[in-house]
């Protein structure tokens, strides 16, 4: 319902264009007012109240204090810390599974690498023992 008609007036519309408010009219933005009631005329009937919805409201009611939103964010706030310090813990239990296992991997490396080059040694001293068996058989003969 607009101003002019909650006052009981009409819009005249002659006198929109010289103000610069018809476009106002034409584009639905100012509704045209009813005409005025007669004497014995009745108004409309009130728009029939809004069913209440079946769901609770969004937002807390107007019971909840301060206090008990307080105690409820801090709750909150206690659960999230636990499950971030729950969740840093385990992190730090599987980088250290982890770095046992490069440690061992790393001990199985190194073996190896000294076991491979304790053959190199042994084929250049037999390599050597044997160039130095030809070297006296060639002279010996």
């Amino acid at each position: 319902m607009s101003l002019l008609a909650t006052l009981g007036l009409e819009l005249d519309r002659t006198l929109l264009p010289a103000s610069g408010l018809g476009w106002l009219v034409d584009y639905g933005k100012l509704p045209l007012a009813p005409a005025p009631l007669g004497p014995y005329e009745q108004p409309p009937p009130p728009l029939a109240p809004l069913p209440s919805p079946s769901r609770p409201a969004p937002y807390p009611s107007p019971a909840t204090t301060r206090g008990d939103r307080k105690q409820k964010k801090r709750d909150q706030n206690k659960s999230a810390a636990l499950r971030y310090r729950q969740r840093k813990r385990a992190e730090g239990e599987a980088l250290e599974g982890e770095c046992q296992g490069l440690e061992a991997r790393n001990r199985e490396l190194r073996e190896r690498a000294e076991s491979v080059e304790r053959e190199i040694q042994y084929v250049k001293d037999l390599l050597i023992e044997v160039y130095k068996a030809r070297s006296q058989r060639t002279r010996s003969t």
